[in-house]
């Protein structure tokens, strides 16, 4: 199947899906029937895929987040979480450290050439020649420190981390009933495609606490203006 006729067929779906804008990200809601297209439309996209020899851990990552295809949610909410990554792994450090600080090194000359370039900082050549000249000095050390790790690797305790850019990304959290059990679960949600929430909440307003109540009432009911939520009955 072609992408962009993957990609028609599964935005005529998701037309009628109530869609949610968050931080760059597109959250819909999809009824039952909505999400059996979409389960039947992954189905084809993985059988022609492997007709074709194209073997892949997920066949629908191209086009969309399938958050919840086995159980319904009938709670959500929407935040922003801490990223970051640690690798501890003594084998696993020791194969990343040459990459690790390739990178460093490229990000390090990119971001000071947008520094020197950027007309607010005011920085005149003879400036520019003297941090260049300063940022060179630093990467001959970082590389000479790398080589004598990488030389007596067992003699030291080495691990890569991201903690100091500590970046956001938008999570959801939701909670289904499973065999008469409530089970609560979070993910990542993606900016490059839409992501799909398996939404149903048929329980009677008098088993809702307030917070759920209103709750439901933002997700289903179209604002009209400041706190005025109205649907259609």
């Amino acid at each position: 199947m072609l992408y962009k006729e993957v990609q028609e067929q599964l935005a005529n779906m998701l037309e009628t899906a109530r869609a949610i804008e968050y931080k760059g990200i597109t959250l819909c809601l999809l009824s039952h029937s909505e999400l059996e297209q979409v389960l039947a439309l992954e189905l084809s996209v993985r059988a022609d895929n492997i007709e074709n020899g194209v073997e892949k851990k997920n066949h629908f990552y191209d086009y969309a987040k399938i958050i919840n295809p086995d159980y319904p949610a009938f709670k959500y909410t929407l935040s922003m979480k801490h990223k970051k990554k640690e690798i501890f792994d003594p084998y696993k450090v020791q194969k990343a450290l040459p990459a690790e600080y390739e990178i460093w090194k490229n990000k390090s000359r990119v971001e000071l050439e947008k520094e020197i370039k950027d007309e607010e900082n005011a920085i005149t050549d003879s400036q520019a020649i003297i941090l260049r000249k300063d940022l060179e000095k630093e990467i001959e050390l970082a590389k000479h420190n790398i080589d004598k790790v990488l030389e007596n690797y067992e003699n030291y305790d080495v691990v890569i981390s991201t903690f100091e850019e500590y970046t956001y990304y938008p999570a959801l959290y939701y909670v289904m009933e499973q065999k008469g059990k409530n089970k609560a679960a979070d993910t990542h949600l993606r900016q490059d495609v839409p992501n799909l929430l398996w939404y149903e909440d048929n329980r009677p307003y008098s088993e809702l606490r307030s917070n759920d109540r209103m709750s439901r009432i933002i997700q289903t009911f179209d604002r009209f203006c400041g706190s005025i939520y109205i649907k259609e009955k």
